[in-house]
């Protein structure tokens, strides 16, 4: 990348010049280009020092945008928590500057950790809440629109058009506090659970452990094969980035943070 070069010149410009502001927005953009470039451990890296410094500086708008990048590296690596507390703290500090558009990014965040988490409620009322504020997609590049229109079709066919649609015009009238302490309504399938069932001869489902679903088994079984992303998505006929989508949830749901790990709870679960 003809980029990297010259901001890695720049940077250590800024580094022996004491350009604070400067390194930290370098960082920031180092670390975009790491990860464009697969290294998510030094995007990780170069993102954190970039956040050390803005914080340093006290300048929010900054952090936040800081804390965005960091939000999305942490779901690339299935650990929720992280991205949500990272997206949360974005949002507050667009809260406290007034920026409408800059709160719009975070609420995206959210939505698609909701989604993940299996809140598609929720997810539909953030994803509204961020289209209130500004038409998000028009500021996305290809990648980032074809992730959005997944997740938001994801909680389309989970919630049904006439309850996903509700749920988005709540968003609209709601404010993201209001979302975020909302209990998400308990699936249908829950409170079927509890009603006594007559006993009948209907082939059910298999079910898995962690709740995993039939895809992410599926997506399970090839990575602990050795498939890397692309060879999965390759042979599942879906992009890499459903196939990273899809491990963030797997890594979520059996609380593993690594392929390595993934496939030995695979194995232990005679699932391979």
């Amino acid at each position: 990348m003809a980029a990297r070069p010259l901001l890695t010149e720049s940077e250590i410009l800024c580094r022996q010049l004491g350009s604070t502001w400067q390194l930290a927005y370098l960082l920031r953009q180092l670390g975009l280009i790491a990860w464009h470039q697969g290294n998510l451990a030094q995007a990780e890296a170069y993102t954190q020092e970039a956040l050390a410094l803005a914080r340093e500086l006290g300048d929010k708008s900054l952090i936040a945008n800081t804390l965005q990048n960091l939000g999305y590296f942490a779901s690339l690596q299935g650990d929720l928590k992280q991205a949500g507390a990272c997206y949360r703290e974005g949002l507050s500090l667009a809260q406290e500057i007034g920026n409408e558009v800059q709160m719009c990014w975070p609420l995206v965040g959210l939505a698609s950790v909701a989604a993940a988490e299996g809140q598609p409620v929720r997810a539909a009322r953030l994803f509204g809440a961020a289209e209130m504020r500004l038409d998000v997609k028009v500021l996305m590049n290809n990648i980032e629109h074809a992730e959005y229109e997944r997740v938001v079709q994801s909680a389309r066919a989970q919630l049904g058009e006439k309850a996903f649609a509700a749920a988005w015009a709540g968003g609209r009238a709601m404010t993201p506090e209001q979302i975020l302490t909302a209990q998400e309504p308990e699936p249908l399938s829950e409170q079927l659970s509890r009603v006594p069932q007559a006993i009948t001869t209907t082939k059910t489902s298999p079910t898995y452990p962690a709740g995993l679903t039939a895809r992410e088994v599926e997506i399970l079984r090839l990575v602990a094969q050795g498939l890397t992303d692309a060879q999965v998505a390759e042979e599942l006929v879906i992009s890499p980035r459903t196939v990273n989508w899809h491990l963030t949830a797997i890594y979520s749901k059996i609380q593993v943070s690594s392929r390595s790990a993934a496939t030995r709870y695979a194995i232990e679960q005679h699932l391979v």
